[in-house]
């Protein structure tokens, strides 16, 4: 055992946390959890260190990533869809060696520079561009942002809240206009992730419910049936397999959005490369690669629309690269 170094991470969202132990550099051990489950977040940690594989490793360092802010000095953390709070005085007590708090799409950022091209698809034609800016930008549970600036060959992540910025509706789309006041007359909050997520899935689709589109009554009935966390994947599955109309309707606005806060965040960011994360998009990929491009790029400047088709899109497929992600900030962060 001479010689080896153990270093916990974790990538702990809305409603999936996933723990892992590497010795060295090398993942040699993982743990996946459901949130919903679990009633707070010393909890979840104790579960995972009481295992028997884990009880045998010295944990030198430890790397939490957090699907919410975390505090400029990286002591307190609070998750966005979840009632947890995470207080590194609290997680001293756990003997899990140093401990650093990031943001989950901060720990994004870390994997970013160290990506390969197993881990992702490219939706635009361009190619890898990773020598300015970047942002990052994921739909799951919450939406997630993280701008990167490029400083001495290597990119540096910044937090950020984008997912609660608000909506922007396109004031000459009737059916924009309607889900607007929709939103309004149900008392959903009318940010970017009352749309961009898998409960924005569900907020879309009950709106166009009510507009009476064309919707199979069999599948109707089996959405209706399904729990909370289980809508968004029968709407998805629906729509990718062109098996109903509305579904598809569904996942062809959540594009135009996506597209649409994706761009606003390149040009505010006038980055060279934009990266999909999250849970949502690798599951739609097919709908995503015949569109998103498309309204991507639009835009009534023409030199903003030369920027945009400048820039590389790529969809991370690889759901562990929050983990590697943490891991690595743990190196780049020294703590």
């Amino acid at each position: 055992m001479f010689g080896k170094r153990y270093t916990l991470v974790a990538d702990i969202g809305g409603t999936n946390a996933k723990f892992a132990i590497l010795e060295n550099d090398k993942f040699i051990f993982s743990k996946f959890f459901k949130c919903a489950e679990i009633s707070r977040f010393e909890e979840l940690l104790h579960q995972f260190l009481s295992l028997d594989e884990v009880k045998k490793f010295k944990i030198e360092k430890s790397c939490f990533s957090i699907a919410g802010p975390v505090s400029i000095d990286r002591s307190f953390a609070r998750f966005t869809n979840l009632p947890w709070i995470v207080d590194l005085q609290e997680l001293q007590k756990y003997n899990i060696g140093k401990i650093l708090l990031i943001n989950d799409f901060e720990a994004i950022g870390y994997a970013y520079d160290i990506m390969n091209t197993s881990q992702y698809v490219e939706l635009s034609s361009l190619g890898r561009n990773g020598l300015g800016r970047a942002s990052i930008i994921g739909a799951g549970t919450g939406l997630g942002t993280c701008m990167l600036i490029y400083q001495k060959g290597a990119h540096l992540p910044i937090q950020s809240e984008g997912g609660h910025t608000e909506i922007w509706i396109n004031p000459l789309n009737t059916l924009e206009v309607q889900l607007y006041k929709y939103f309004k007359t149900k008392n959903i909050l009318l940010d970017n992730e009352s749309i961009l997520s898998g409960p924005g899935i569900i907020n879309i689709y009950n709106f166009l419910l009510s507009k009476k589109l064309r919707h199979n009554k069999k599948i109707a009935i089996e959405i209706r049936k399904a729990s909370f966390e289980n809508k968004p994947v029968l709407i998805t599955k629906n729509a990718i397999e062109e098996k109903d109309y509305l579904c598809l309707k569904v996942l062809e606005m959540f594009i135009i959005f996506y597209a649409r806060i994706a761009k606003n965040l390149c040009i505010n960011n006038l980055c060279s490369e934009l990266v999909i994360a999250g849970g949502i998009a690798p599951n739609i990929l097919p709908l995503m690669q015949e569109s998103f491009i498309e309204a991507f790029t639009s835009h009534e400047r023409r030199y903003i629309r030369n920027m945009l088709e400048n820039t590389t899109v790529l969809v991370i497929i690889d759901r562990n690269i929050g983990l590697i992600g943490a891991a690595n900030a743990q190196k780049i962060l020294k703590t």
